[in-house]
């Protein structure tokens, strides 16, 4: 299952370990910490001049906002005005690039190829929570060549491809933008460009992170070099350690001893600590201050602007987040098993419907986010196989978050019925029913007198046909 299981999971399957088994060739950057400087870079600019004149285009500019920012403007439904609904577009996830370079002190600026790290954060605006997702470099993918060819490589070409032929920063993350979209059909907003010195810069812009490392993620003796040429001798024991940039970069890159899954940990140990530090400190409620200390280590297409209306938005997430990434396992089937090309490149080869439960998870519908969604068997026999390729279908194909099989229902029913517990995911409940062809109007609604209930509660009956067959 992607990511961790307990937060965006298929609840019949079987149990596994929480974060899943990573690949042998995670990402070498400081894929978890680069989100910190995403985060931040959504900071930027919150400007609020001048914005009572721009209230008639408010859902546009800052999206997922109540429209009072705090009593600073008047409640807009009062002149005519209204908040858009979680299916509004204005309310859609809102997905930013992420792109780690490995740029040593003798490149030149253009030099650095190929990507080290490619994740993609994305922002639900409604449940103010925001999902990581992580692609190796390995992924072996199509790239789509400006010229009009197509060939398969490794993903973290893809950059380079659009830098050589276009010759910017830009070109390379167009180029990007663009295979992740004929690949996998993720639709990128705006890219955030960096490379590790970029982070450790970072790290001690916020004063440094405190970490507290468990026995199984410390390091003992350890030569590193970030340029190749001079190296010092490290050592991360466990329990509380402040750690500076260079340190920080440096924990998050060990896996000498040990594979990159136990690497992709310290990552994450990292960032969560750096995203605790931003809100304990208030760091982004003044953005401008901390945008002054890195802006120099950071390309990015994100307009002022869109910066400005972002910023709110990320505030309110208060570092709520979810990872996930190509390299977990699904089910207990690997969504990305090693391969040999023609050219005799060591790649990763993906499972596609891994893959497509993967990104069902992660760029889940905002009106879904959080949501918990039961099947009931109530065809009798032969119902529990219907119930669990019905979750399944939940799952995969519509992204449903948390789909469970509950108990079987004490008497055989001949309708399918759904039952919708609150007011609160009457549009989940909504598409759910069409889905599974029960008229919108039979939905039964029931108050939700207890937060153990599930959202929606289905019960398969007699009548019950999977959606497609």
């Amino acid at each position: 299952m992607a990511g961790r299981a307990e937060e965006a999971s298929l609840l019949l399957r079987p149990a596994r370990s929480r974060r899943g088994a990573a690949s042998a060739h995670s990402l070498s950057l400081g894929q978890r910490l680069l989100f910190v400087l995403a985060l931040l870079t959504f900071g930027l600019a919150s400007i609020y001049t001048g914005l009572a004149m721009l209230t008639r285009v408010t859902p546009q500019l800052f999206p997922g906002q109540n429209f009072t920012l705090g009593g600073a403007l008047p409640n807009l439904s009062r002149i005519g005005i209204t908040a858009p609904g979680v299916n509004s577009q204005v309310n859609q996830r809102i997905n930013l690039l992420v792109i780690g370079v490995d740029k040593r002190p003798h490149y030149r600026d253009l030099d650095a190829y190929l990507t080290d790290t490619i994740m993609v954060a994305t922002i639900d605006p409604v449940g103010k929570s925001v999902n990581i997702l992580s692609i190796p470099r390995d992924t072996y993918i199509t790239i789509h060549h400006p010229d009009g060819s197509k060939y398969s490589r490794r993903i973290n070409e893809s950059y380079g491809v659009g830098v050589t032929t276009g010759g910017s920063f830009e070109a390379g993350a167009g180029q990007l933008e663009y295979d992740l979209k004929q690949n996998f059909g993720i639709e990128i907003d705006s890219w955030v460009l960096l490379d590790f010195k970029g982070v450790e810069k970072l790290i001690n812009a916020v004063g440094g992170v405190d970490v507290d490392i468990p026995y199984e993620l410390s390091v003992g003796n350890w030569f590193y070099s970030d340029d190749d040429i001079n190296g010092v001798w490290l050592t991360f024991p466990s329990g509380m350690q402040h750690l500076d940039g260079y340190h920080a970069v440096a924990f998050g890159r060990h896996r000498e001893y040990d594979n990159d899954f136990q690497r992709v940990k310290r990552q994450q140990l990292v960032v969560q600590a750096a995203v605790q530090k931003l809100f304990a400190r208030g760091l982004l409620n003044n953005p401008l201050d901390l945008w002054d200390a890195y802006s120099s280590t950071v390309k990015t297409d994100m307009s002022k602007a869109k910066m400005a209306g972002l910023a709110p938005l990320v505030v309110q997430t208060q570092g709520r987040m979810k990872t996930f990434s190509l390299a977990d396992p699904v089910d207990g089937v690997p969504t990305l098993t090693p391969y040999t090309d023609a050219a005799g490149a060591a790649v990763q080869l993906y499972d596609p419907e891994n893959v497509q439960y993967i990104l069902g998870q992660v760029f889940s519908k905002a009106a879904y986010a959080d949501s918990h969604v039961e099947i009931q068997n109530a065809y009798g026999d032969g119902g529990d196989a219907r119930a669990a390729a019905l979750g399944r279908y939940l799952a995969y194909s519509r992204g449903l978050p948390t789909v469970a099989i509950g108990p079987d229902s004490p008497r055989l029913e001949p309708v399918t019925t759904v039952t919708l517990y609150g007011e609160e995911r009457r549009s989940m409940a909504e598409d759910i029913a069409k889905w599974i062809g029960v008229p919108v109007s039979a939905i039964r609604v029931e108050p939700r007198v207890s937060e153990a209930l599930p959202d929606v509660v289905i019960v398969i009956g007699r009548d019950f046909k999977m959606p497609g067959g």
